[in-house]
Formats: C-alpha cells, structure tokens, sequence
C-alpha cells in the first residue's frame, strides 16, 4: 500500500467513496459538504497523505498545526474510503507507526471524534489516545469526545 503526499485534488476523488461513517462524521460537525471539508484539511495541514493500492485510494490523513505560536500542539485527523477494510492490519501498522513519529513532535495532539462512532473510537483508544466525554457541540448539538495524547 503506498503513502503519497495528498494534494487538495484528492478531496473531490475521496469524498464520494469514503466510509459512510466517516463521511456522516464529518457532516455531523457541521462545516460544509465532505468535500469541501477535506479540502481544507489537506489545505490546511502541515503534512497531509493518501494510503492507495494499486486501484483505489484508502485513506487521506494529516496533522494540521493551527497556531505557529504553539509548534508542539497537531490536530491529526483522518478519513478513510470504503476500500481501506482490505487491508486492516497494514492500516493498523501504518497509523500506529504515523502516530508514533509525530509524538516526536509534538507534545500534544488532540481532535474530536464522533461519540457514536464506536470504531473509530476503539481505534484512537488503541493508537494511545484519551477519549472524552461526549459533549453537544456538532451540527444541531451533534455529541462528539474530545481526544489528546499527549507525549
């Protein structure tokens, strides 16, 4: 599974084939369409990638950095398509080993996460994330956690 650099292009080719729970997620936060979300994730992040195979993207991922005042703080985030469940444990070892490099870096990182995406949640749980408590702040009060780790 090769990882690239993604580019603002690959918002409107990911979109229509992500995850319904991940694009459900990222309405449910109330920002805009899938698309114009993910374009500005990539936009915005100081490193941003696209998990492939040979056919099909998996996943697009990235850290955005939101303060040059404070460099040690990342917002990483993450969506995948529904392709990426071919290949779970390269998944898996992909993003514990992203993680992992990041910690390098930065002292915290934190985002939110869907409170009703048990997956997801079980997920950042196993990458070493603390997961918080829902609270009311999505599109039309929409309950999300917050997640850290910090290093």
């Amino acid at each position: 599974m090769p990882i690239r650099i993604a580019t603002v292009d690959d918002a409107d080719r990911m979109a229509p084939v992500l995850r319904p729970a991940d694009a459900t997620e990222v309405l449910r936060m109330g920002e805009g369409s899938v698309a114009s979300v993910l374009r500005r994730s990539i936009a915005r992040s100081v490193e941003a990638y696209v998990f492939e195979d040979c056919d099909h993207p998996l996943a697009v991922y990235g850290i955005v950095q939101p303060s040059a005042m404070d460099p040690m703080y990342g917002v990483p985030w993450l969506v995948g398509t529904r392709h990426l469940a071919a290949y779970p444990k390269r998944f898996l070892r992909e993003t514990r080993a992203q993680v992992a490099e990041w910690r390098t870096r930065y002292t915290v990182m934190s985002n939110m996460v869907d409170a009703r995406y048990a997956p997801a949640i079980r997920w950042l749980r196993w990458l070493g994330f603390s997961i918080g408590s829902p609270v009311a702040c999505g599109l039309h009060g929409a309950p999300f956690c917050h997640v850290e780790m910090r290093a």
